[in-house]
């Protein structure tokens, strides 16, 4: 399936209202399940909870109040594969160096990445929550002002999914003193096949 990438202009610049920001994530689980979620995000995230009394926990990393809400709801039922519904949910880091850092201090902690992918726009680590929730690690390849060129020069369009990488061999390379440009560059391989790409 062929398809053009661009990168489109903002609702402010095409004169709408919209968001300022997209402010948070509620996942919901059973009650039992609250508190090993919570865990698992404030470890992942570095983050803390605003609050958390066992049944709901509000945890943030910065300065909104909450980033990722947990509720603990009497007679939900366990995570089925082959759904529909929300894929993953994102976060960024600043440079590939506070990727690399997180991923180091996540393996220390027993949680892998289930998927490791550079997009092409961003250099993307996927992990399951203790509910199969699925989170994406990244870092952006691309500065955000020059993302209208990297889109228009068809590279994205060709390979929209991208190739896989081994983390650990990326870690090596980083702290070998690989330049990040470098790193963040994709190489050139057949896009992964999605079937690789863990269900959620």
């Amino acid at each position: 399936m062929d398809g053009i990438a661009k990168m489109p202009m903002t609702a402010k610049e095409r004169g709408k209202v919209a968001p300022a920001k997209l402010a948070h994530v509620v996942l919901r689980t059973s009650p039992e399940r609250t508190g090993s979620l919570a865990a698992w995000y404030k470890t992942v995230l570095e983050g803390e909870a605003m609050f958390e009394n066992g049944q709901i926990a509000f945890i943030t990393y910065d300065s909104e109040h909450h980033r990722v809400a947990i509720v603990g709801i009497p007679g939900v039922a366990p995570h089925a594969d082959g759904q529909s519904g929300l894929h993953h949910m994102a976060f960024t880091y600043a440079s590939l160096g506070d990727l690399v850092h997180t991923y180091e201090r996540l393996k220390a902690a027993g949680i892998r990445p289930q998927f490791c992918i550079n997009h092409g726009p961003t250099t993307s680590m996927y992990f399951f929550d203790p509910d199969k929730n699925q989170v994406e690690l990244q870092v952006d390849n691309v500065p955000e002002s020059d993302f209208a060129a990297y889109f228009a020069n068809g590279a994205f369009a060709r390979n929209p999914i991208g190739v896989t990488f081994d983390p650990d061999e990326l870690a090596r390379r980083y702290h070998a003193g690989e330049p990040e440009a470098q790193l963040l560059r994709q190489r050139d391989a057949p896009p992964a096949d999605l079937r690789e790409f863990p269900v959620n």
